[in-house]
C-alpha cells in the first residue's frame, strides 16, 4: 500500500509547485515550510535550489506577513538542504535563535529556566517549533549541547497529564489541557526514542488520539511518520485511515499534509531519521 499512497500523495503535492518552491496550496506563492517538506518528500532539487536562493543572510528562512517575521521553518530548511555551507548556516541560526525565557507564572506552571523555540523571534517557545528544532539538531547536529538539551527538556516540561502534547502549555488556571494528535506526533518525531519513558507515554497517547482525530489529514500523516520512525505496531492501520482520507478529501490539497503523507510512505522518511 505504501508505494501507491506515496505516488498519489506525491502527484497531488507536485501541483503546488510554484517558481521552484511550493506554496501552502496550489496557486499560492512558495513559502519555506511547504517547500522544505516537499523537498524532503520528493527529493526535489528544484525545491532545494529555491531554499538556497531564499536563505537569509543570518542563515534563517523567513515567512513575512506585514510586520510579522516568522523564522520557525529554519529547522525544516536545514533538514531539506544538502550537506554544505547553507545547511550549517541554517543550523547555526537554529542554535542561536531560541525563544525568550519568561518569568514564572502560577496560571501556567512551566519551568522558567527553559527556552525552546517560538514561531517568531523573541517570543514564547511552543511545542511545534521546538520539536522542529530538536529534530534538526538530533539528526544533523547531535553534539549541539545546551540548545538540544534545552529543547528536550522543554518537551518533557510541556507533556500533558497522562502523556502527549498540546500546543504550548499543559495546565492553564488549574485546568489540565488535552493533548492533540498532530502536536503529539510532532514531538514524537523529534524525540525518536530520546527520553524513553516520555516517548512511550506519548506513543501510547498518539495511538488513542489519531483514532479520535481520524478526519484530520495532517494528524494522520504525522502520526504515521511517528509510528514508522518508532517501528511501532499499528502503523498499517494508520496508513489505511490516511489512504481513506486522501481518497475522500485529497487532504484538502494542503501541501504540508501531503508532504508529510509522502514522507511517511516514501524515501523521505530517512531524511528525518535520528542516527543510531
Amino acid at each position: 500500500m505504501s508505494a501507491g499512497l506515496f505516488r498519489r500523495a506525491a502527484a497531488r503535492l507536485s501541483a503546488a509547485r510554484r517558481d521552484g518552491g511550493f506554496g501552502p496550496r496550489p496557486g499560492m506563492a512558495a513559502e519555506p515550510e511547504p517547500t522544505a517538506l516537499s523537498a524532503m518528500a520528493l527529493g526535489d532539487e528544484h525545491a532545494r535550489a529555491w531554499l538556497a536562493e531564499h536563505q537569509r543572510p543570518d542563515g534563517g528562512f523567513a515567512l513575512v506577513a506585514g510586520d510579522v517575521v516568522s523564522d520557525a521553518a529554519t529547522a525544516l530548511g536545514a533538514l531539506a538542504l544538502s550537506p554544505g555551507e547553507g545547511r550549517e548556516r541554517a543550523l547555526d541560526h537554529v542554535v542561536t535563535h531560541q525563544a525568550q525565557r519568561l518569568p514564572a507564572n502560577p496560571d501556567s506552571p512551566l519551568d522558567p529556566s527553559l527556552r525552546g523555540w517560538g514561531w517568531t523571534p523573541d517570543t514564547f517557545g511552543w511545542v511545534e517549533p521546538t520539536a522542529h528544532a530538536v529534530l534538526a539538531l538530533q539528526v544533523l547536529r547531535p553534539a549541539a549541547g545546551g540548545p538540544l538539551a534545552d529543547g528536550l527538556a522543554v518537551l518533557a516540561d510541556r507533556e500533558c497529564v497522562g502523556g502527549g502534547w498540546n500546543y504550548g502549555n499543559r495546565v492553564i488556571l488549574g485546568v489540565d489541557l488535552p493533548p492533540y494528535a498532530q502536536t503529539t506526533a510532532v514531538a514524537l518525531i523529534a524525540l525518536q526514542g530520546a527520553e524513553p519513558e516520555l516517548f512511550a507515554r506519548g506513543l501510547s497517547a498518539l495511538d488513542r488520539l489519531w483514532r479520535a482525530e481520524r478526519r484530520g489529514g495532517l494528524s494522520l500523516a504525522m502520526a504515521l511518520v511517528a509510528f514508522r520512525l518508532a517501528g511501532a505496531s499499528g502503523a498499517d492501520e494508520i496508513e489505511r485511515a490516511l489512504e481513506g482520507e486522501l481518497e475522500r478529501t485529497a487532504l484538502l490539497d494542503d501541501t504540508v499534509a501531503l508532504a508529510w503523507a509522502a514522507i511517511a510512505t516514501g524515501p523521505g522518511l530517512e531524511a528525518i531519521r535520528r542516527p543510531a
